[in-house]
């Protein structure tokens, strides 16, 4: 299992594939901050990944739901953040590819807003689903450059 000591170094992966329980992973992520956890489950379309982050995080009430609101939101963070998409195997199962590629784009243009503020976002998923969230990650052209997928 992989401990998440990277995520206190600014530089390190943006993206970060988690295999084992999303309990495992909170315990491990206990004490960093700041840290947010979100549900895959509740993320599989983009009006619901736009819902459970701004639940989340606590984004004001005028968030407007759209790409680049997620992305002010997210750069507003006063001191960057953590984020643990637990379930991510789950993440995008009923929308469109483009979505998941438009998504890591605005999570990279945020990193980068918040530098040198930490800005890592965990995708967890259990043993036995751990595959298909790799499969799904190197779909969407995620790999080496936003993190290890080993």
């Amino acid at each position: 299992m992989t401990s998440p000591s990277f995520l206190a170094d600014p530089a390190g992966p943006l993206i970060r594939p988690w295999r084992g329980s999303a309990g495992a992973l909170v315990e491990a992520a206990t004490g960093l901050a700041p840290l947010w956890w979100l549900r895959g489950s509740r993320m599989r379309t983009k009006q619901g990944l736009m819902d459970e982050w701004a639940a989340a995080a606590q984004f004001p009430p005028h968030f407007g739901g759209t790409w680049d609101a997620l992305r002010d939101a997210l750069s507003d963070l006063p001191g960057g953040g953590i984020f643990l998409l637990l379930d991510a195997d789950q993440l995008f199962q009923e929308a469109r590819p483009a979505e998941a590629e438009t998504l890591f784009a605005v999570l990279q243009e945020a990193r980068e807003d918040l530098s040198p503020n930490p800005f890592h976002v965990i995708l967890q998923a259990e043993p036995e689903r751990y595959g298909t969230l790799i499969e799904g990650l190197r779909a969407m052209g995620v790999d080496e450059g936003t993190g290890p997928l080993a």
